[in-house]
């Protein structure tokens, strides 16, 4: 009943998106290997679909975020997350893995600390990988595509999976609950987790107040315009995002950022997400933005309506806790409601 019930909720979603995780960086990913440097490519995801367990004795088959078919012959044994945006998830339900691939700022899963480094996430060792001896490779569509003929010729699945909403962190506690072997547990959790949204949701004024939600990462600053995590969050909370008619930059997902615009805009939130430390996002915010007179016309800067979001919430996948994420941003922009008292 579980396989059959996690192929409907996998296959009625829609992906499995701010590093794209709604903000990944426009410049393309190199792996390395031995003897070259490949790049990866582009692709446009979708959601994991149809993850069942078909009743010629493969352990599971399902479609990946790229909606490449991935067979898993026997339950996977030796498994390497290069997504660093689903690590946290893939522990929280039971799941172990032999080797992990990093990224600035995102700290490694208390619990996966005994687990081999193959590299940051844009720059993965493909002899590291190779060394482990894996039976599964976990990655992301924007950074290890590149990786699949190499990987293939060792007779070695490679999924890519990308989150972008609840639903994709829904179907892929699933999946990953189902390689865990901890079905019925993750499905407890999940219950919770709902349970937990539905209490934060339904308290919501009717009001829609107005954000920006600006990405500040190394190659440069964004708005989020949709199609990721935290917009995700927005959207519950009836929040209305003031990018969402902006032309998109070079990720379909986030436009240029233009103070000239946002003071046009004049949301009256503007909530920080940095793939970094918050240290270096409120330097980034002095140098680049606060430096320019126009900043302080803003009404959120003048009502002081300035948020730097945890990136545990926000910028990677909080996972079975993004009811946490509910009510943080919650207390922000409602705190008349949700705040302490």
């Amino acid at each position: 009943m579980f396989l059959k019930r996690l192929g409907l909720v996998i296959a009625s979603t829609f992906i499995l998106s701010t590093l794209a995780i709604g903000c990944s960086p426009a410049k393309p990913t190199e792996i390395s290997s031995p003897n070259s440097t490949v790049t990866a490519q582009q692709i446009t995801p979708t959601t994991p679909t149809n993850s069942i367990a078909p009743p010629n004795g493969n352990f599971a088959i399902f479609k990946d975020s790229t909606k490449q078919e991935i067979t898993l012959k026997d339950k996977p044994q030796r498994v390497i997350l290069l997504n660093t945006e689903i690590q946290e998830l893939f522990y929280q339900v039971g799941g172990k893995a032999v080797g992990l691939a990093t990224a600035p700022g995102i700290p490694v899963p208390e619990t996966a600390k005994d687990a081999a480094q193959v590299g940051e996430i844009n720059h993965v060792s493909l002899e590291k990988v190779m060394s482990l001896k894996p039976d599964l490779v976990i990655g992301q569509s924007m950074f290890h595509a590149a990786l699949k003929d190499s990987l293939a010729a060792s007779k070695v699945p490679l999924a890519l999976i990308d989150i972008k909403s609840y639903e994709d962190i829904k179907a892929t506690a699933e999946l990953f609950g189902k390689i865990a072997g901890k079905e019925d547990e993750t499905k407890a959790a999940l219950d919770q987790t709902e349970k937990k949204m539905q209490t934060v949701i339904s308290k919501l004024p009717q009001q829609s107040p107005k954000f920006a939600m600006i990405t500040i990462m190394p190659m440069g600053i964004s708005v989020q315009k949709n199609s990721t995590i935290s917009l995700d969050v927005t959207n519950r909370l009836k929040l209305k995002n003031v990018a969402e008619s902006l032309p998109a930059g070079k990720m379909p997902s986030s436009a240029p950022y233009s103070l000239e615009k946002l003071v046009e805009l004049d949301p009256d939130f503007l909530f920080f997400s940095v793939h970094g430390t918050e240290d270096y996002g409120k330097e980034k915010l002095k140098t680049d933005l606060e430096s320019n007179p126009a900043w302080k016309t803003l009404r959120a800067v003048q009502e002081n309506k300035i948020y730097f979001l945890p990136s545990s919430l926000f910028v990677t996948n909080p996972g079975l806790n993004f009811d946490q994420s509910l009510s943080y941003l919650a207390k922000l922009a409602y705190p008349e409601i949700y705040g302490d008292k």
